[in-house]
């Protein structure tokens, strides 16, 4: 998976290498207004031909020169010169074009080639003065394309290799599972069992749509550590992490699902509890950086995780507006966060989903109902669009 950042040194890397090397560039462009004529130096790197002439209806000089690489920048012309705008660009197939755009008749007066000497860049001079003459050109460049200049090649570099475009891969999470059956309502609904059936109706919902590649955790009533969690989806290289839970509290009239993301301080006690309920082993998933300096090493995970970070909280935000757009009951304050073990891939945008609480006779027998699955399907669905309309738009 090539990050954004990665992609955006390979485009740069791209443009650089493969930009033609021609053999001029224009490197400065100066103007002298005199009492009797204003005067146009053009600064070159090399020696070379050039043409000059007037056209009127509208008033323009035109100085025709073998295709260039500008590298003057903008020169503003001076008060007084009658030169309104210059503009340049590749006239035909080899030879380059320099328009200064006048406000009235001018004549030519003269136009002539220095070469470079005594720490001077060669230079054309064009000499300008008011009142129109007859039509004539100036110089001995022949445009015709047969007369094209010899220019440096470019290296060859090989084209890059066909890519294709991968799909989004979305990983989901079914927690708990085998010997952990997580909570358990009192009508004796297993948390394991409705998260697992979730995520395959969130899979499905997600595979329809067409835009995505999706994984399970789990397919089955199996236990996988927290740690297997993330290094699954690191090692599939995913880049969405969804971990789906049903919750449980002493208190039977509390309702309502919450999305979680990874924080060091709780935002609450009751969140806290949830974590260290949920963190059967705490652990933190890390690259590989046994080759680093100690510091460096901690920069590194320290900018990944805050990158991810920042991702994981912008989807838990898509998704609890999704949730309520979707008519799917939340808890107040519905984005919260701790230190959740199975969310602390340091490269992978990660959410926990509390699906809602079982320890609520009504919810858990809605949890139960493959209908109301549905509505959080098509929330948590709606979410995902979501998120990659905006970040990869």
């Amino acid at each position: 998976m090539i990050r954004p950042f990665s992609k955006i040194f390979f485009l740069l890397f791209l443009c650089l290498i493969s930009a033609p090397s021609l053999a001029l560039d224009i490197e400065a462009l100066r103007f002298g207004q005199h009492p009797d004529k204003t005067r146009i130096v053009i600064e070159t790197s090399d020696k070379t031909e050039f043409k000059s002439f007037l056209l009127s209806n509208p008033n323009r000089l035109i100085i025709d020169l073998p295709q260039f690489i500008w590298q003057a920048g903008e020169s503003t012309p001076p008060t007084g010169s009658d030169i309104k705008n210059v503009r340049h660009a590749v006239y035909k197939p080899g030879f380059s074009r320099i328009v200064f755009e006048l406000s009235r008749a001018k004549t030519i007066k003269s136009a002539f080639f220095i070469p470079a000497k005594a720490g001077k860049n060669n230079r054309i001079v064009i000499d300008l003065e008011r009142g129109a003459s007859a039509p004539n050109v100036h110089g001995t460049l022949d445009t015709t394309v047969e007369n094209l200049p010899p220019a440096r090649q470019p290296a060859y570099v090989p084209p890059p290799p066909e890519t294709t475009y991968k799909k989004p891969l979305i990983v989901i999470d079914a927690g708990h599972g085998g010997n952990d059956p997580g909570a358990i309502s009192p009508q004796k609904y297993f948390e394991k069992n409705i998260v697992l059936s979730l995520a395959k109706e969130l899979k499905s919902a997600l595979e329809t749509s067409g835009k995505y590649r999706v994984k399970l955790t789990r397919d089955n009533d199996t236990y996988i550590k927290l740690g297997e969690r993330v290094n699954l989806s690191r090692s599939w290289e995913a880049d969405m992490f969804i971990s789906l839970h049903a919750d449980s509290i002493n208190d039977p009239s509390v309702r309502g699902a919450s999305v979680y993301t990874l924080s060091n301080k709780a935002s609450d006690a009751q969140t806290a509890k949830l974590a260290q309920r949920e963190n059967r082993a705490d652990i933190i998933a890390g690259v590989d950086l046994s080759h680093e300096d100690a510091d460096v090493s901690n920069i590194l995970i320290d900018l990944a995780m805050r990158d991810t970070m920042n991702q994981s909280r912008f989807f838990a935000n898509l998704l609890v507006d999704s949730f309520k757009a979707n008519n799917v009951s939340t808890l107040q304050n519905t984005h919260r966060y701790a230190g959740f073990a199975v969310l602390k891939a340091p490269d992978v945008p990660s959410v926990l989903i509390e699906a809602g609480f079982l320890s609520n006779s009504s919810e858990a027998a809605s949890l139960s109902s493959q209908t109301h699955r549905a509505k959080i399907t098509a929330a948590i669905r709606n979410g995902v669009d979501a998120y990659f309309v905006k970040t990869r738009s």
